[in-house]
């Protein structure tokens, strides 16, 4: 009769162990900075998460409530499904796709390929305050373009500062006589012929006017990189499409 004493004090001692180890608080890991319900910031995470901050948001116990009150939204959203929900995805997935797109075209612009040298601002303030004689000729397609059938022509006289910046930035290469070649303009093509460059007096620049026509066309020649390259991605993808535009 004893043994069986014995073993029920075994599994009376055995129910004792098991349910402190199932009720007790769990101790906290080594490297937790925060204990959020179930969610477990790690120092490192925290760190990383703080020094990511803006300078003027560097006050640490600002950013660690408005940690706290973001996890515990975050967690109180997951309860109620609200992650689950097709809406919730749609938005994660135009965020992502937005985001994606927004680092690539910040890459590409970053290049450091894409500036102005010392000649080409010369050139462009050389051409300020003149008057251009120009003839512009059309065509309806690169297929004409490329064959140079200038039978459609247009002759205009206008300032430099005038012209649209499709045309400013092809015609300021060229010298008296000479042509560009065909250029996409809207809905057409067109090629540009410099007959005769107006004299006027130089144009006084300072240093800080120099300096800001340089940043306006880098940020040009960047936007006009871009889109050749995006004309370039459509020229070798491969596109169907097969729904009706007018409908």
């Amino acid at each position: 009769m004893k043994y069986i004493y014995y073993i029920i004090g075994i599994f009376a001692a055995l129910s004792l162990i098991i349910g402190y180890e199932l009720f007790k608080t769990p101790a906290a890991p080594k490297d937790a900075a925060l204990i959020i319900n179930d969610r477990v910031i790690t120092y490192d995470e925290f760190n990383r998460l703080f020094s990511s901050q803006p300078p003027h948001m560097r006050d640490k116990d600002e950013f660690i409530n408005s940690l706290i009150t973001k996890e515990l939204m975050i967690q109180e959203s997951q309860k109620t499904g609200i992650d689950r929900e097709e809406s919730f995805r749609k938005s994660i997935q135009n965020f992502y796709e937005q985001s994606l797109i927004k680092l690539l075209m910040d890459r590409k612009f970053a290049a450091p390929d894409i500036g102005v040298s010392d000649d080409e601002l010369n050139r462009y303030i050389s051409f300020m305050n003149k008057k251009l004689h120009l003839t512009i000729f059309t065509f309806d397609n690169d297929e004409k373009a490329g064959k140079g059938d200038h039978s459609a022509r247009e002759s205009r006289t206008i300032y430099f500062e005038d012209l649209c910046r499709e045309i400013r930035n092809n015609v300021i290469s060229l010298r008296e006589g000479e042509s560009t070649k065909p250029f996409r303009y809207g809905e057409t093509y067109i090629a540009v012929r410099l007959e005769k460059i107006e004299q006027a007096p130089a144009q006084a620049v300072t240093i800080a006017e120099r300096e800001k026509i340089k940043k306006m066309l880098a940020e040009e020649k960047k936007e006009h990189t871009v889109n050749d390259w995006i004309s370039g991605l459509r020229e070798k993808a491969t596109v169907k499409i097969m729904v009706n535009g007018n409908h």
